[in-house]
């Protein structure tokens, strides 16, 4: 099987960055793309601070300096001809992905993977308006990469086999544990956790708790970040986009309406300046008993549990994976 040796990156966001710093770190071959043209400079720049600071203090070797300082950063895209493997991790707006895709697909190579970083679109969105439908794949990584190893894999039935081999050779190599699911079990672990979101509102509302209160509670069980934090973190638009997408491999689209009616009548804005954040519209607090808050966490963990067994059962996915994939991606331990 031909091996992946250079990795362009789209993308130069915050998970973008991510990625090409998590990647520099092995021995590839790195092209990594922003269509800003001033933007270019200033990533480059320190990125070169940062590869110099590191042979200072001996973190890393000449060699490997000047294997480095050989990475390119570009705003064309057909300088990523020679690519073994793309992934884009840009919006989470699939008019923008697809305009990339259609960009690689008629300027790289027909051996190149082009791979998304999403966590919500699927392939097969993304394979419809490019000719090589068998290379296009899902790798979605978490942030921050260093410290969630986990990745889902996901392939549509347009990917062939030596498209998601070489991607396993690939995550084995750079030593991440990954989840291979196909498209109606893809984006399971946000999917599992999006249960628990969905079941945190309900909770709140009947409590009369606010947002933040009922996060401090149910961190007790999610210990890497608060349920409704999260969503604010991620973005009001983002999470209504990515409920709307999951909602397309549910049989079950009643259970999302609540939260996403919440969201949108935000006007789906989660920007700071706005006050519509769900921290910043606290409900006013009430003490509620030592009883109470047990019962909020033991109904987490039941709706956690639940979907657990139905996921892994459904969708053929090893259960003691499936956990592992959990306690990376948020410290859920079941």
């Amino acid at each position: 099987m031909n091996e992946i040796k250079t990795v362009g990156i789209i993308g130069s966001g915050k998970m973008g960055s991510d990625i090409f710093n998590y990647l520099s770190d092995f021995n590839y071959e790195l092209i990594w793309y922003t269509r800003n043209p001033d933007h270019k400079e200033i990533l480059w720049k320190t990125y070169q601070k940062k590869i110099k600071r590191q042979l200072k203090h001996g973190i890393i070797s000449q060699e490997i300096f000047v294997l480095r300082s050989k990475y390119r950063i570009t705003n064309n895209l057909k300088d990523f001809s020679q690519c073994d493997l793309i992934i884009e991790s840009v919006i989470e707006e699939l008019d923008i992905k697809t305009e990339i895709f259609r960009g690689l697909d008629e300027n790289v190579k027909t051996s190149c993977i082009l791979a998304s970083n999403s966590s919500s679109i699927l392939p097969s969105q993304l394979a419809e308006n490019v000719q090589r439908k068998n290379r296009v794949l899902g790798l979605h990584f978490f942030y921050p990469i260093a410290f969630k190893n986990v990745v889902e894999l996901i392939s549509s039935d347009f990917t062939d086999d030596f498209s998601i081999e070489k991607a396993k050779l690939f995550l084995d190599d750079i030593n991440r544990f990954y989840l291979e699911q196909k498209e109606d079990s893809a984006f399971v672990l946000n999917r599992l956790l999006l249960q628990m979101q969905i079941e945190a509102f309900n909770l709140m509302k009947e409590a009369g708790l606010g947002y933040k209160q009922f996060d401090d509670i149910a961190k007790k069980f999610v210990p890497d970040f608060g349920l409704f934090e999260m969503m604010d973190h991620v973005g009001h638009n983002t999470m209504y986009n990515a409920i709307m997408n999951y909602s397309i491999v549910d049989s079950d689209k009643k259970i999302y309406e609540p939260l996403l009616n919440e969201l949108k009548k935000r006007n789906l804005v989660s920007d700071k300046s706005t006050g519509n954040l769900f921290y910043n519209l606290e409900a006013e607090i009430r003490t509620i008993s030592e009883k109470t808050e047990l019962e909020i966490i033991d109904k987490l963990k039941e709706i956690a549990n639940k979907y657990l067994i139905e996921y892994s059962e459904k969708y053929q996915i090893n259960i003691y994976n499936l956990k592992k994939g959990l306690e990376e991606f948020c410290g859920i331990m079941l």
